[in-house]
């Protein structure tokens, strides 16, 4: 890994920082974690990425993470073959023993990925629907900061940059996304880079601005919103 490469990644990492909410949205997720971990931060639910010239630069700088190697092989490979060629899978140390500074991109970005619309624009953030029924944040989205909205477009503009075929990959999960949530038939929950929030139709494309504060919850949030006394439930 060039020296360039090596300030790249310290760059990102610095301008990448921001928690994604003022509460610790761990300690909401990890008591309905049967581990009692965060479920970002539990393997067996999330695999992180690292891009192969990241992964050089934590390896030369931590001893936080390592090559994720799990005991079925076949797992292994199937999982390796989705991912791009100039990605890598990596585990870390544990969530107890996390370096904050030496978090991978995709720690930091975790549960949303940039979402492009179908002229190829990167409008702004919106989550990975696989994990509604696990991650907090996603019932709350109207907590996300503002800062951690801007750091993050911030980021994958400059990935971008650097890595067009990166975009190409993003693309490609904004299809899908479309895909999934037209046969859902639900719109699309967009944190928009203007800082507004808004729902997309998966059909047209068309936005239509919204109040987050209103959003739907998923899985044991929705069932503890709606308890008496929710709050005895997530009290940090």
């Amino acid at each position: 890994m060039s020296l360039k490469e090596s300030k790249f990644f310290c760059h990102l990492y610095e301008s990448f920082h921001s928690p994604i909410c003022d509460i610790n949205c761990g300690n909401k997720c990890s008591p309905y974690n049967e581990k009692g971990v965060p479920f970002c931060c539990d393997i067996n639910h999330a695999i992180p990425l690292a891009y192969q010239t990241e992964w050089e630069y934590l390896f030369s700088n931590t001893d936080l993470w390592h090559l994720w190697k799990p005991e079925n092989i076949q797992i292994y490979k199937q999982l390796q073959n989705q991912v791009s060629s100039n990605q890598v899978l990596i585990e870390c140390l544990g969530h107890s023993q996390c370096k904050r500074n030496y978090r991978s991109i995709t720690c930091r970005a975790f549960p949303f990925f940039p979402y492009i619309n179908q002229e190829n624009n990167f409008l702004g953030l919106t989550y990975y629907w696989e994990y509604e029924d696990r991650c907090w944040i996603i019932s709350n989205l109207n907590l996300v900061s503002n800062k951690y909205r801007n750091e993050f477009v911030a980021a994958f503009d400059t990935l971008f940059d650097l890595m067009p075929e990166e975009l190409e990959t993003y693309i490609h999960h904004s299809i899908v996304a479309r895909q999934i949530y037209k046969r859902r038939t639900r719109s699309i929950p967009l944190l928009h880079r203007n800082n507004y929030n808004y729902m997309i139709s998966p059909r047209t494309g068309q936005l239509l601005k919204t109040n987050l504060d209103n959003s739907p919850k998923y899985g044991p949030y929705k069932i503890a919103s709606e308890l008496p006394f929710p709050d005895e439930l997530n009290e940090d």
